[in-house]
């Protein structure tokens, strides 16, 4: 294809491009506001279901020990079908494991209905990336995963915060009921969104930068696991304070839900700041973008440890409203940072290196909610404390072993 074809080509499909990015990202919206739906709610889900606080953390750590186990060899099923048909099969589990959330009658149902969920929580996420990969210019990878990404954010932003009000007003139940119908709504785009032909007009190139093939000896496995490992960490200390978020807030802020659904929001409006941003960035320096965004996702942990110092409550308020903002915003970026690495470093075998890399983060996530479980007994400050002490091993990995690779592998 010459490149005056390529740029026409290019120009034609863009607004269909970007609708059908949108779309992915819709998906990755409804399944992270389900995979985090405890987080706002989980004092009224505990009561409702008579249980800790605790064990009902429990049910996010849970949730990803599955998606761990279970995620590399559902990938690997999942390749003998449509890449299209994976992606739409995975939203028809999780609008199920929905309704049976919203049925749930105990604890042991509530369970189940997450574990479903997690079962094919893997094949979205280690299939939408490529996906949005084999949409776009190879120089726009990093842009499209970016945009996909965006609807974690999303979630950050209107989701956990949004099913917390709504829950606030009409109850758990009816609130997972209405995210069912989210669902449905995502699975029927989704269909059209990814049906053959809808990446036609990329150049052969980038269609091989999503797809197996005989680019799978190209993966240089070692530096994939080493940015997997980088990503275990820094999920691991996320995840120790965001599933206890509420408690956080609540204890340190003081008053009842009304803090808790601010900071939220504030965390996913500064969440979707921090995906713009590493969405214009991150494809020309991935590397000064690695470092910029562990240093202040250490800087905004560290910070909410400091909202519980004794000072007047107005005061312990600003400092947790700044500490989530820098947070938020700097775990939404780091998404895709590590997921366009280890895609740069997979080569043509973008599928199968996601799929570790997405058992690594379910291992981060059930280990941070654990360690939080275990943590929450004492001063609740110490959990937002150790998430700094993890952050701060992940950015000096970050400076010294450079484990992002440039920008030159694309």
């Amino acid at each position: 294809m010459s490149p005056a074809a390529a740029t026409a080509a290019a120009r034609r499909p863009a607004g269909a491009t970007a609708a059908r990015l949108a779309v992915l990202a819709a998906a990755t919206f409804v399944y992270v506001t389900f995979e985090v739906f405890p987080v706002g709610l989980i004092r009224d889900i505990a009561r409702d279901l008579d249980v800790s606080e605790g064990r009902v953390g429990l049910l996010i750590s849970g949730y990803a020990v599955v998606a761990a186990v279970v995620t590399v060899p559902a990938v690997a099923l999942a390749s003998r079908m449509s890449r299209g048909t994976a992606l739409a099969a995975s939203l028809v589990v999780l609008f199920a494991a929905e309704v049976l959330a919203a049925a749930s009658t105990g604890f042991a149902m509530m369970a189940v209905s997450r574990v479903a969920a997690a079962l094919t929580h893997g094949v979205l996420w280690s299939l939408v990336a490529p996906a949005a990969a084999a949409m776009v210019p190879r120089g726009q990878v990093g842009s499209a995963t970016a945009a996909v990404f965006g609807g974690a954010s999303l979630a950050a932003i209107v989701g956990s915060p949004g099913t917390t009000l709504v829950g606030g007003l009409i109850g758990w139940r009816a609130t997972a009921l209405l995210l069912a119908a989210a669902t449905a709504a995502v699975t029927c785009a989704l269909v059209w969104a990814v049906r053959p032909g809808a990446a036609a007009a990329v150049p052969e190139d980038t269609a091989r930068a999503g797809a197996g093939g005989d680019a799978r000896g190209q993966v240089d496995w070692p530096a994939v696991l080493r940015l997997c490992g980088t990503a275990v960490a820094l999920v691991t200390a996320h995840f120790l304070s965001y599933t206890y978020f509420a408690v956080i807030v609540a204890d340190a802020a003081g008053g009842g839900a009304g803090p808790v659904t601010a900071l939220l929001a504030a965390f996913g409006v500064a969440g979707a700041v921090g995906t713009y941003l590493i969405g214009r960035h991150g494809d020309r320096a991935p590397q000064r973008a690695a470092a910029v965004t562990m240093a202040a996702f250490t800087a905004g942990v560290a910070l909410l440890a400091l909202a519980f110092a004794p000072v007047p409550p107005a005061a312990r308020l600003a400092a947790a409203a700044v500490a989530v903002a820098v947070w938020g915003g700097a775990f939404a970026a780091a998404g895709p940072v590590f997921q366009t690495g280890v895609m740069r470093l997979a080569a043509g075998d973008a599928d199968r290196a996601s799929s570790v890399y997405v058992t690594g983060f379910q291992v981060g996530i059930a280990g941070g909610s654990a360690l939080g479980a275990a943590l929450l007994g004492g001063p609740t400050a110490l959990l937002p404390a150790v998430s700094a002490v993890l952050a701060a091993a992940v950015l000096a990995v970050v400076l010294l072993r450079r484990p992002i690779p440039s920008a030159r592998l694309t």
